[in-house]
């Protein structure tokens, strides 16, 4: 089951709110800042029960689109 993972970041003088995703043994970081992105795309990789082996990849071609 993935997950939303916050972070708090340092972004041009100012600290805002990150996020990334997360499973059992696989956690990502700061991959936007948009919660709205982060919330659809954690909900498709539940939806399809998308393997953490291929959590990078998944990363890579959520940020390509």
């Amino acid at each position: 089951m993935w997950r939303i993972v916050e972070t708090e970041v340092f972004v041009e003088g100012e600290t805002t709110r990150s996020y990334g995703i997360g499973s059992e043994n696989t956690e990502i970081s700061d991959i936007s800042v948009c919660k709205n992105e982060i919330e659809e795309f954690v909900s498709l990789l539940n939806r399809l029960c998308a393997s953490e082996v291929h959590a990078y990849e998944l990363v890579e071609d959520f940020l390509g689109r």
